[in-house]
């Protein structure tokens, strides 16, 4: 299965270390992981989670995404029909487990990569092979791969698929995106076809020759679901010369559908005509649907000469933020940022104006690796981030995040980071990292009331904070996390953040100077699975010698414990 972190615009340990490490080596404060758990009970297969939202009652967190093999999810035991598979379930916030699961697709590769939701209708998209059934749906590709948009009814403990559309032609075409406004469902994607089919509509690739498939062009429809059918009312291709891409960013308020991705060259919207700025730039518009058809209130461009590009929106009355992977210097209206490295993480804020927007602010964050934003989700004044960073330290304005991996075979870790936005001007609040030293990556992040939830994918054993995941076999699992939107109120521990090691890596032994804090300390040495190695006691405001001898090379993390109060470091042993 494709890990999830990579420059591809689609929903593509070390135990108890890193969660730890992030919250003390940060200059400001973040909430510490709550709960992280593996979907699955067992696996002998790889899965994971593409996207989540919650209900209207913040009870319920719709999450799907896709899997291979057998996976027990609940009281359901999955099994995909050949390749990946799809599969969508309800989880109940407040006990932590799935109230039903269903699968879906058939013997080629099939993805979810999108879910909404409105009253008991829940709404999933994404791409499947030739054949693949969704329940008693069955949906047949023009192709090889398809796009799909199906419909199930939540039943409480069970559901079931009402309906189900493809959409493709003969070549390669998926579907990336989708959002819901009362009985409207606005569909997004890109196809490659030289027609691709909607119902009884039809959209022309303008790349594409006679009978040859063309460069990714985009497409921008709307259904209408009447229960138990849905029918397509519009649809709108646009692009350009080159290739373009819908992202996974969509969202619908009213008659107004906001959109996000990329694109290089020149992106012909009718009337209007974004032109990058060299290489991939980044887009935003905003289209008024008018019932039977659909205009374009205004566009945005923003990027550089390098490959720029839009993976996530979210809106807050005329706030339109936008989240992304940037290189080199990208520029947003008057405000530009400069990657650290490779690709950095962008977040930044549009206002809609109505006719028009302005970019009014953007941050940058990340290190001189690869690191990118996947998710975005608005409460408020308050923006959360999240997605993955290969830097072996990402910066997110004052605040660092180390990577947990080895320099020598540098992996994603995981990223969530807040934002409060003033008005002009955006500031990172805190930044919150876990992983391991596999491949790990948000794909999805929500707010519901106090609680943050993260989804993605990652490679066990990952820590969050104390929590670890691991599994029997080391294949890619989804996970679902949770902290805090604030730090809980604390008094002593902040105090043990003053306290270093050194040689940092070590061999036989690491010397733990400890800060002038009242009472005796507890040393505490953890193995990569969150299992003490050595422990001891020592008086504060001293050094402390820590025996390493016979512990094998590799991560370590040190506890220092004062009564009620902790404080970890991370140990490297050579």
């Amino acid at each position: 299965m494709k890990h999830l972190f990579t420059l591809v615009r689609s929903r593509l340990v070390t135990g108890l270390l890193f969660g730890l490490f992030g919250t003390v080596a940060a200059r400001a404060q973040a909430p510490a992981w709550q709960t992280a758990t593996a979907l699955a009970s067992a696996s002998n297969g790889a899965y994971t989670v593409t996207a989540t939202v919650p209900d209207a009652t913040g009870t319920n967190l719709y999450i799907t995404g896709y899997f291979a093999g057998t996976v027990a999810m609940g009281s359901a035991l999955l099994t995909s029909a050949g390749a990946n598979d799809v599969f969508v379930g309800k989880w109940n916030v407040a006990n932590q487990r799935f109230a039903w699961v269903q699968r879906a697709g058939g013997a080629n590769n099939d993805q979810a990569l999108a879910v909404a939701v409105r009253g008991s209708s829940v709404y999933v998209a994404g791409t499947f092979g030739v054949a693949a059934s969704f329940g008693s749906v069955n949906l047949t590709a023009a192709g090889a791969t398809d796009g799909f948009v199906v419909k199930l009814t939540d039943a409480g403990t069970s559901t079931s698929f009402v309906w189900g559309q493809p959409v493709g032609g003969l070549n390669e075409d998926r579907a990336t995106a989708l959002d819901v406004s009362n009985t409207s469902v606005y569909l997004t994607g890109t196809f490659r076809s030289q027609t691709a089919t909607l119902g009884s509509l039809t959209l022309t690739n303008a790349t594409a020759g006679a009978t040859t498939a063309g460069l990714a062009h985009i497409y921008l429809t709307k259904l209408t679901d009447a229960g138990t059918t849905a029918s397509f009312v519009w649809a709108r291709a646009f692009g350009g010369a080159a290739a373009d891409d819908a992202a996974a960013a969509l969202v619908a308020n009213g008659a107004s559908i906001y959109l996000a991705g990329d694109y290089t060259g020149n992106l012909n919207l009718g009337n209007t005509t974004l032109s990058s700025s060299g290489g991939r730039d980044a887009y935003v518009i905003r289209f008024l649907d008018t019932g039977s058809n659909v205009g374009v209130a205004w566009a945005k461009s923003a990027g550089g000469a390098s490959a720029d590009f839009a993976t996530a929106l979210a809106l807050n009355g005329t706030s339109v933020y936008v989240a992304g992977v940037f290189s080199g210097l990208a520029v947003f209206d008057a405000n530009g940022v400069v990657s650290a490295g490779t690709a950095n993480v962008f977040v930044a804020k549009l206002t809609d104006a109505g006719t028009t927007s302005a970019f009014t602010w953007v941050q940058q964050a990340g290190g001189t690796a690869i690191d990118q934003a996947t998710a975005l989700a608005a409460s408020g004044a308050d923006v959360y981030v999240a997605g993955g960073f290969t830097s072996a330290t990402a910066g997110f304005g004052t605040i660092s995040l180390a990577n947990t991996s080895m320099a020598t075979a540098r992996t994603a870790d995981v990223f969530v980071t807040k934002l409060n936005d003033s008005g002009p001007a955006g500031t990172f609040v805190w930044a919150q990292k876990a992983g391991g030293t596999g491949a790990d990556q948000a794909a999805s992040v929500s707010v519901l009331g106090s609680t943050v939830f993260v989804g993605g994918g990652l490679t066990p054993p990952a820590a969050f904070g104390s929590q670890v995941i691991t599994t029997a076999a080391a294949v890619s699992v989804g996970f679902l996390a949770t902290l805090a939107t604030t730090p809980l109120a604390t008094t002593a521990p902040l105090a043990l953040t003053d306290f270093c090691l050194y040689p940092n890596p070590a061999r036989s032994a690491v010397t733990v100077q400890l800060p002038a804090v009242s009472g005796p300390a507890t040393l505490t040495v953890f193995d990569a699975l969150g299992r003490p190695v050595r422990s001891q006691s020592a008086a504060s405001n001293t050094r402390a010698e820590l025996d390493l001898t016979g512990l094998a090379p590799g991560l370590y993390a040190v506890r220092v414990a004062v009564g009620g109060s902790t404080a970890t470091r991370r140990l490297v042993v050579e």
